[in-house]
């Protein structure tokens, strides 16, 4: 039991019982980092916000769109290849197992062609496709990879979500070559240490449970707490698990081989070991742990995610004070195999000769120290990339499609900004169409803004004939045509008026009197004759005196009948001079009508008298042939006579009423001239009006007045209307979108401090309008990095305060001393700040990326302040232990630095060269973050021994100098340093 007990048996027991454990609960990694690890931001900023309207737009859809790249890079896309894609997208369109929700191509209308097809000759085209959330990213790319698979083209699927599942995979393939890289780098730099080929398979044989319990335990958590997670947690688990835990298995094995060789056994050795390594372990990776779990004071979740790596080092505390006991305790020396020198300590020459020169001359090395820093701590600023794209290859296909459409569209192209506007009331209404037509002109004044697109500009650009300039031109040309009918008009009237004027009515009148008369003697004569027929057949013997009045009243019908047939011919002519002239005048079209109508008896009348008139007077030249004839014909004489007298009659009741419709005539007329007048000067009048409206309508016209939107009500249900409603409005009309391009990439720095400013803009625009009470909120990739921006650089301050302050505080108890703790953290900020401009330059020069990635600086940070600050109390530890042994402070710290400075170096090493095992992840975020640790290490190898030798000299200005050198001198004779292991 003794045997047990001593050799930790029971701890090997209970680790192997956890591995099982944590085998058999372990979740599906990749699933979970993909499902909880990308970057969240809180409910209430804009972003996410325009991303709740954007799902009741889509109908309470989740959705995503992706975007489908067509390009021909030999040219213009010819009309087969049109076709082909168009055949591509009904392909996709038409797959049930995508559950499309819909899709935007440049056949399907102007408007989406003006905007899809680049404008480069048309060498490249993009299909805009919505799916739901619901489905998994990867799978609905492949799908649409191979439906669009087309000949002679080459054919990308991109977007947001698969840039950021491209991003994901890539970061675990990289995740996998670090593991492999990292344990064959620790594996040879152990041996190289130690000599050993044991200690190598013991030391990651221990971190490497404290790996896979840690990623266990925060994996569970994340599953089933929604314990914060990032793309990031498993790299910087593996990276900061074997780097420290290395380094604390370096401290530990050197101080049991200390132990040995001292002569103890195998358990007392490694309990002594535990005893005092120990407890420099424990207190350096509590500073690490506080560090890291000062993190879940952050807001933002993805830099919460960074306790999963204090949940990490509490596991490898417990695992490397444990395991490692019974290694040590069971295998004793022979853990140094095949290794038989076990000299501890190999004393450092950098540090010693570091130390002791800042001790003799502490101002000139603290200056050089001041004056190297000036240069990386002011020069230059520090500009971040927000561009999640570049953290991927350009081999990638999401990355390739996404170089694309940079290469030929605008820059903005590649992640539209969208503004939503949600309002109580419909929006399809007269006055809202014409508020959202000028809040999108309003944002196409903006500076950065390429194209803005809404239900009034569905092309992007404004439809003239909705907007009053057009109305109005339209309009103004009515009114022209109408002021030139109006002088037509006038014309005419005037015309009229003076041909009135000039026909002689009152000779007309007097001709028709005439006529009067001479029906009046036809009718009389008439009666005569009848009379005087009756008189012949009275007697014969009165037949020549008869027969000589019969001739002479012929002879005076004959006359009467000429003269009215004359005066009723002078009369048609007058009727159809006054018809002509008074066709368009309705109001005497009626008398007009009677008037004819007497002509027209009058006519008959006097046709039906030259008819009889004529056989009359051959009759009477008959009878001066015989009178035995006169005697036979005498019924029909009498017949004859009777006819004359009725038609006589008739035309001298015709000629009457003729006479009175032409006095009638005459007064009509002049009243008709009036009117003719007072027409004309109403239509001078009206013709005035017209010009002075016209005029005023073209000022309005040429104003700023012209560039109002306006569109009829019955329009905005039309067939030709509707299609834009159902594009930029949800479908009860309560929702609409503006589509935003801007000119820049929408992952920059400057397309969001453009969404910054487009935010306020148009929330003042607003409050002007009906609109002011609506929720207003702008979605899309520039609208996200501008809240990651400000998320991330707020929180960042703040999260570096608290993580100071914790580590501070952990320094004061670990040195005793507030001057010591001050002095590290300054060491530590200083550094982090030079490393980072260094890191900068190194990017610009060897990644060819002039920014540094938004995350870098904060992983940086936290990474070389929570590991740097290990190294200072290793060597502060070192100084406080030997308080007892070298009372004299500068001695003392200057053997603590010869000693840890091997421990130090070798520990930087290991650490160093962990994080350059991210640099094949093809990650720029892990590549940045591995250089600034490198550097900032290297950094801390050459200035710790310089500035904690300087502040333990000045704050210890009373020791004597020669006293000291004396000592020093001393010391290196009794222990001379050897330079030859230093080298190594």
């Amino acid at each position: 039991m003794q045997k047990f007990k001593e050799k930790h048996l029971l701890s090997l027991i209970v680790w192997i019982g956890l591995i099982l454990v944590a085998i058999f609960t372990l979740p599906n990694i990749s699933q979970l980092v993909h499902d909880k690890g990308t970057v969240q931001l809180p409910a209430s900023v804009q972003s996410e916000v325009a991303n709740k309207i954007e799902k009741k737009y889509e109908g309470g859809k989740n959705a995503r769109t992706l975007i489908a790249v067509f390009n021909n890079k030999h040219g213009k896309l010819s009309d087969e290849q049109t076709l082909q894609i168009q055949d591509a997208t009904n392909a996709v369109k038409n797959d049930p197992d995508l559950h499309i929700i819909s899709v935007t191509a440049p056949s399907d209308n102007q408007a989406a062609k003006q905007q899809l097809q680049s404008k480069d000759n048309s060498t490249t085209q993009m299909v805009m496709i919505t799916v739901p959330k619901k489905d998994k990213v990867r799978g609905q790319t492949d799908k649409i990879l191979d439906k669009i698979k087309t000949p002679g083209m080459r054919t990308y699927v991109t977007g947001s979500d698969v840039l950021n599942e491209d991003f994901s995979t890539v970061t675990e393939q990289g995740l996998q070559k670090t593991e492999i890289i990292a344990a064959i780098f620790i594996f040879i730099v152990l041996i190289i240490v130690f000599r050993s080929f044991l200690i190598p398979v013991i030391s990651l044989l221990t971190v490497g449970v404290s790996y896979l319990l840690s990623l266990d335990v925060v994996m569970n958590l994340a599953q089933r707490w929604d314990f914060p997670i990032s793309n990031f947690t498993q790299v910087f688990l593996v990276v900061v698990l074997f780097g420290i835990g290395t380094d604390y298995n370096i401290l530990l094995y050197d101080r049991f081989k200390e132990e040995i060789r001292k002569g103890q056994g195998a358990t007392d050795a490694a309990r002594s070991a535990r005893r005092h390594a120990g407890r420099t372990i424990l207190y350096s990776g509590s500073s690490v742990l506080i560090g890291f779990a000062a993190l879940a004071l952050a807001k933002f979740s993805f830099y919460r995610s960074g306790v999963a790596v204090a949940v990490g080092v509490a596991i490898l505390l417990m695992v490397l004070l444990t395991l490692n006991m019974f290694f040590m305790s069971t295998l004793g020396e022979r853990l140094f195999w095949p290794s038989k020198n076990l000299a501890a300590h190999d004393r450092s020459f950098l540090w010693n000769f570091l130390s002791k020169f800042t001790l003799s001359h502490s101002f000139i090395m603290v200056g050089i120290l001041i004056i190297a820093a000036l240069p990386l701590l002011f020069v230059g600023s520090q500009k971040l990339n927000f561009n999640s794209a570049d953290e991927l290859p350009n081999s990638v296909q999401s990355k390739a499609g996404y170089n694309i459409i940079q290469d030929h569209y605008p820059a903005g192209m590649s992640g539209p900004t969208t503004v939503y506007i949600q309002n109580k009331k419909p929006l399809d209404t007269q006055q809202h169409l014409a508020e959202i037509d000028q809040l999108t002109g309003y944002l196409n004044s903006e500076a950065g803004v390429k194209s803005v697109a809404s239900v009034t500009r569905p092309g992007g650009t404004k439809i003239d004939s909705l907007y009053l300039r057009s109305q109005l031109e339209s309009l103004t040309n009515g009114l022209n045509q109408a002021n030139q009918g109006i002088k037509k008009v006038q014309k005419g009237l005037k015309s009229a008026n003076e041909k009135l004027a000039n026909s002689n009515t009152s000779e007309s009148i007097a001709q028709v009197e005439k006529l009067a008369d001479g029906a009046s003697k036809l009718e009389a004569g008439a009666q005569q004759l009848s009379q005087g027929v009756t008189s012949y057949t009275a007697g014969v013997s009165n037949l020549a005196s008869g027969s000589q009045q019969l001739s002479s009243g012929t002879s005076s019908l004959q006359s009467g009948v000429g003269r009215l047939s004359a005066g009723s011919q002078r009369l048609n002519t007058g009727i159809s001079q006054v018809r002509s002239q008074t066709a368009k005048l309705k109001a005497l079209r009626a008398r007009m009508a009677a008037l004819q109508s007497g002509s027209r008896q009058l006519s008959s009348g006097l046709g039906r008298l030259n008819s009889q008139v004529a056989p009359f007077s051959n009759g009477l030249n008959q009878i001066t042939s015989g009178a035995s004839r006169l005697n036979s014909n005498s019924s029909s004489l009498v017949s004859g006579a009777q006819s004359v007298a009725s038609g006589s009659s008739q035309v001298n009741s015709g000629v009457q009423t003729l006479n009175s419709k032409m006095k009638e005539l005459q007064s009509q007329m002049q009243e008709l001239q009036t009117g003719l007048t007072s027409a004309n000067s109403g239509l001078d009048q009206v013709s005035s009006g017209t010009t002075t409206v016209n005029k005023y309508l073209k000022e309005m016209q040429k104003s700023y007045l012209g560039n109002t939107f306006y569109m009829p009500a019955a329009s905005i249900k039309s067939a030709s209307f509707t299609p834009s409603l159902d594009a930029f409005m949800s479908k009860d009309r309560k929702i609409t979108k503006i589509t935003v391009v801007l000119n820049s990439d929408p992952s920059t720095t400057k397309s969001a401090n453009r969404i910054r400013t487009i935010t306020r803009d148009l929330n003042a625009k607003m409050k002007d309008t009906s609109l002011k009470n609506a929720k207003v909120a702008i979605g899309g990739q520039s609208s996200q990095t501008s809240d990651l921006q400000k998320i991330a650089n707020g929180d960042f301050f703040r999260t570096v305060v608290i993580m100071l302050v914790g580590i501070g505080l952990a320094l004061m108890v670990v040195t005793r001393s507030l001057v010591q703790a001050i002095t590290i953290i300054g060491t530590l900020i200083v550094t982090y700040m030079g490393s980072l401009q260094i890191t900068k330059w190194l990017s610009g020069y060897l990644l060819f990326q002039n920014m540094l990635t938004w995350n870098t600086p904060f992983f940086s940070f936290i990474m070389l302040v929570a590991l740097g600050v290990d190294y200072s109390i290793f060597l502060m530890m070192r100084y406080r232990g030997d308080a007892g042994a070298i009372p004299d402070v500068r001695r003392r710290i200057l053997n603590s630095a010869t000693i840890i400075g091997t421990v130090v170096i070798s520990a930087a090493i290991i650490l160093g060269g962990t994080f350059a095992a991210l640099i094949p992840s093809n990650v720029l975020t892990l590549i940045q973050v591995a250089m600034t640790v490198i550097v900032g290490l290297i950094i801390l190898v050459l200035t710790l021994p310089i500035i904690m030798s300087a502040m333990v000299k000045w704050t210890y200005p009373y020791v004597n100098d020669k006293m000291y050198q004396k000592s020093v001198d001393k010391e290196e004779k009794e222990h001379p340093i050897r330079r030859s292991k230093d080298k190594q």
